[in-house]
Parts: structure tokens; sequence; C-alpha cells
């Protein structure tokens, strides 16, 4: 357990006793004049657990938000928690959990498929909880070759629909984000990692607008009239600023890091948004209208042709 944890004697000693008096039973025996500790064969803590209504329901809507993760060790331990509740109401409270079920629903647009990537969550999630550093092999997107990365992670990070891994790259020396689904396989090494004091998770992601964090720049937008209540009733990033303007259009500004994402996000807005600032976002925007009004123009005269024959 020393060379294990990396702490001394003592502490082991120290983190015993403190299961002991926690009513966790530790028995040991010595076999060639060595002591083995371990827990009671048997033993397992039985809590009493008592959930109100909403607690129930929160429950079963965190299921419906972790679909995605099906077939990972994540959402089958989360299956198996819920299960276990069922089992300890009695048969009156069955026709409660089925009501509160067909009561809730979740949508999930743009999922991905976790079922081929059990292992590498479950040998990740072993590694950020002790600090092991990993070599893993990944595929960057649209590659079929994977290289190969030393990473000391840190983090699982669930957003959008898809799980990614937040952790310290040692070719690029740098916090990098990893999609999981394209981590061919993670081997643990021996080495444990200590905690670089300059990781901020909640600080590095405050400048991403999604997923890429970095330099912040300046972002401001105007939404058309019709469009202004939908873009106001969200929080697209917690650091925008909304404002109304008399012909009912709105202004919004941003400090995030990445255009890009900015940009495939006002796509999805078409017209009912305009660009004030930075110019290279606004210059970015028109160059993907224009491509798509240049498949338009090339697919025109094959529509044409069709409707002459």
């Amino acid at each position: 357990l020393k060379a294990e944890l990396g702490v001394s004697k003592r502490t082991i000693q120290r983190d015993m006793d403190a299961l002991e008096r926690g009513g966790f039973p530790i028995t040991s025996e010595e076999r060639n004049g060595t002591v083995f500790w371990r827990f009671m064969e048997g033993f397992r803590v039985e809590t009493p657990l008592s959930l109100e209504l909403t607690e129930m329901m929160a429950l079963y809507f965190s299921r419906g938000l972790l679909k995605p993760l099906e077939g990972s060790e994540v959402y089958e331990a989360l299956e198996t928690a819920i299960s276990k509740i069922g089992s300890a109401i009695p048969a009156q409270g069955h026709n409660f959990l089925r009501e509160i079920n067909e009561g809730i629903a979740v949508s999930n647009f743009g999922w991905k498929d976790y079922s081929r990537s059990r292992d590498v969550i479950a040998a990740l999630t072993k590694a950020i909880y002790h600090h092991f550093t990993v070599d893993m092999k990944h595929a960057a997107a649209g590659k079929k070759t994977a290289i190969d990365r030393k990473v000391d992670p840190y983090k699982l990070w669930y957003a959008n629909g898809g799980l990614y891994l937040v952790g310290w790259d040692y070719a690029r020396d740098e916090f990098l984000v990893f999609a999981v689904e394209r981590i061919r396989s993670v081997q643990q090494t021996n080495k444990r990692f200590p905690v670089r004091p300059d990781f901020d998770f909640d600080k590095l992601r405050e400048s991403a607008f999604q997923m890429i964090w970095g330099e912040p720049k300046h972002v401001r937008l105007r939404f058309s009239r019709s469009q202004a209540p939908y873009a106001a009733e969200r929080t697209w990033h917690p650091s925008q600023k909304i404002s109304t303007e008399h012909d009912g259009s709105l202004t919004m500004e941003l400090t995030v890091a990445d255009l890009w994402e900015v940009k495939r996000w006002l796509i999805g807005w078409g017209a009912d948004v305009e660009v004030l600032e930075p110019a290279e976002l606004r210059d970015a925007v028109c160059k993907e209208a224009t491509g798509v009004l240049e498949i338009k123009r090339r697919a025109s005269p094959q529509q044409d042709q069709g409707s002459e024959l």
C-alpha cells in the first residue's frame, strides 16, 4: 500500500484506524511471518434510504441525460443504483416508479456511441482517481491511424452529449481535450503524477464557447426582431451580455476563445444574426454563406435541365 499510494506507513495505519472507527470490520492474519489485513468476508454496508419525490424524479431524469453513455460502466452503475432503489421499496411503490418514468422524457441530439469504449472509460476512471500517468493510442478526427500519447489524466468531461478526457499532454506540454471515442486503448503506467498547481478546470473552460479554450476574444452580435426572444431565453455562455434595441432586435456580447465554434453556431441562425465584431468572424460567416450559394449555383443548371426533360 505504501508503494502503490506513495504515502508513509503511518498514514496507512491512520486510514485503517479510521475505517474501523467508521464501522468497517478489518481482520488480520499472519502467513509466513507477514501480516495481511482484509475486510471481513461478506461484510456489506446497510444504510436506510428515503428519497423525496423530487429526488426520485431527479434520479430518473439523470438516467435520460446520461443515455448516450449506455454500454459504459458509468451508465451501468447508474442503472444498478436505480434497480437497488426499486428493490428496496414495497410492492405498491413500483406503480409510483412507473408513473415517474412515464412522466419524464429526455431527448439527446447527435449523441455518440460509447458501447465500444467500456474498457477505455474504466481505465481512465481508475487512472484519474489514483493519479496514474497513462499511455494511450489516440486517433484524430478523420484519421485512421492512431498515435501514441503520454497523458496525465485529470478529468472526464461530459458535455454536449459527448465524453471527453482533460489531461496534461507530455508531447504538447499543455492541457488538451481528447474525445473518448477516438481513444483506441489506454495502458496505465506505474508513475503517479502530482496535480499541477496551475490546473483550474473552471477557469480553463471560462473562455471556451463549447469545448475549445484559449485566448479570449470579444464578439458582438445582432439578432433580428423575430429571433431575439429565442436568443435571449438561453444562456449560451457565462460571459454573455444582452441588450434590446428600439426596433426589437437584440445585441449580444460574448468573450470566448475559439471563433470556429461560434461560427458553426451562428450558421444555424441564418440571416437572423449579424456579426458586428470581430471582422475575422464576420468574414468567416460570409465565406460560409458564399460557399452555400456556390453549391446552389452548381446545382441549378442540373435542376433546369431536368425540368426541360
